[in-house]
């Protein structure tokens, strides 16, 4: 009569192998796929900033056009509400543009000519509660944002207005630091005389 021995059986060193490599190919493309969300999600937080520095730099011009017009009904005087805009920087009108720092009281605050990239790049500081970001590196970091602001005349006859350009260039570590921008633009008119 024949007696069956229980043999001891396990895994053999192939069949852990195989099942190490399908265990690691289930593991690498959800993490493939989360170091993409990653990266995605920080070049939209890039993206999303630039937009909103270009948008800001727009913005103060409307705001000292704005401060003008009202110093102006405070005078008594509305025919000076667009004198304001002798006054901007030259730079700002021609095709190497400017930009603001925005650490001054003046609702313009200080315009700097963009002769090169580096003269308006931002800086970032975040301790300060007003303007986080600023052409000042006095306490601040350097920022891989640069911000120029172009203006225009309208040439439009009877008209008083100028068209804003503002373009926020920026390295996009997502692309391997290759330079992204964003430019934004708009107009404002003397629509207090």
């Amino acid at each position: 009569m024949y007696t069956f021995h229980k043999k001891n059986e396990g895994y053999s060193l192939v069949e852990v192998l195989v099942a190490i490599a399908i265990l690691l190919l289930a593991l690498v493309g959800p993490m493939t796929i989360a170091a993409k969300g990653i990266q995605s999600a920080r070049y939209a937080k890039e993206q999303t900033t630039a937009i909103f520095l270009a948008q800001e730099g727009i913005e103060a011009f409307l705001s000292a056009r704005n401060g003008a017009a009202i110093e102006a009904v405070n005078n008594g005087d509305i025919s000076t509400s667009w004198d304001w805009v002798s006054g901007i920087d030259a730079s700002c009108f021609a095709a190497t543009g400017c930009n603001i720092d925005f650490a001054d009281d003046d609702p313009l605050g200080t315009v700097q000519s963009c002769a090169t990239a580096e003269n308006c790049r931002l800086y970032y500081d975040e301790s300060d509660t007003r303007a986080r970001y600023s052409l000042s590196s006095s306490g601040g970091t350097q920022s891989q944002y640069i911000r120029k602001i172009v203006l225009v005349y309208d040439s439009t006859p009877g008209n008083k207005g100028v068209q804003i350009e503002s373009t926020v260039s920026w390295s996009a570590s997502l692309f391997s630091d290759q330079v992204q921008d964003v430019t934004l633009s708009g107009a404002m008119f003397s629509i207090y005389e």
